[in-house]
């Protein structure tokens, strides 16, 4: 199981299944499926000693979960439903708000507009 991964530099840990101590394992070492390594997720590996002395994964399988994880994947489920629709009252606020600008724009240019007939006139108080 993935216990330990540091996205920045593409290297974590893997905690065996039997217990023992934590194994160095590089990004290179999980597969080219076009997922990123996740904690807490299963694997399967195979284990080498490195160029530097120490232990390290290789060989990296994804290992189906569980059904008891299948009902938290259904629950987690319906938080992304609940982020989608905060999303979405976010936009609709956004939306309302840009409006109520655009409203009030048009309102402030209507009253400081002089359309050019207006503009030609000349005011009472200049008359003489």
């Amino acid at each position: 199981m993935l216990s330990a991964w540091n996205h920045d530099t593409g290297y974590g840990a893997i905690s065996p299944a039997g217990g023992g101590e934590e194994v160095f394992v590089a990004l290179a070492a999980f597969p080219t499926d076009g997922e990123g390594a996740r904690l807490d997720e299963p694997l399967s590996f195979e284990i080498v000693t490195g160029r530097d002395g120490r232990k390290q994964a290789v060989n990296l399988r994804r290992l189906q979960r569980t059904k008891a994880n299948a009902a938290l994947r259904q629950a987690a489920g319906v938080g992304a439903a609940r982020v989608r629709q905060s999303q979405k009252k976010r936009r609709l606020g956004l939306m309302a708000g840009g409006a109520a600008l655009a409203m009030l724009l048009v309102a402030g240019g209507m009253h400081w507009f002089k359309p050019a007939a207006r503009a030609a006139e000349v005011p009472a108080l200049s008359r003489r």
